[in-house]
């Protein structure tokens, strides 16, 4: 498969950094099917390495916030949307098409998270 080529205002990328792209893609792969087999505390280890990482793909962002608000773990999933913006707003990969629906679609998720999630003084109750 042809490699693609980077746009021409982005500075190639550094064999290291392509080392770590595919160390992240491969723990997102693995991460993937430990929750597909309901491994869920291992995929979710895996998916926060690469968030940790600031992996440039929306997978593990989104995969966390989902799993975190399945299990009521709704300042986690804020913590990871909060993430994802600030990694979405200085990545340089993709076209800025791209970057930008790819950020107004995490904002917009932490929108609604704010706005449905249960206070923490009414979830006392």
């Amino acid at each position: 498969m042809p490699r693609r080529r980077p746009p021409e205002d982005q500075p190639p990328e550094t064999l290291e950094e392509r080392w770590l792209l595919e160390a992240q893609t491969a723990r997102n792969l693995e991460a993937f099917e430990a929750e597909r087999e309901g491994r869920l505390d291992e995929a979710i280890a895996l998916y926060e390495r690469n968030v940790e990482e600031g992996f440039p793909g929306d997978l593990p962002y989104g995969r966390l916030v989902a799993m975190y608000e399945r299990r009521h773990e709704f300042a986690a999933a804020e913590r990871v949307l909060r993430r994802a913006i600030a990694v979405f707003e200085v990545s340089m990969r993709g076209t800025p098409q791209d970057r930008r629906a790819t950020l107004q679609v995490f904002q917009r998720r932490l929108r609604e998270l704010l706005r449905h999630r249960p206070r923490d003084d009414d979830a006392a109750q």
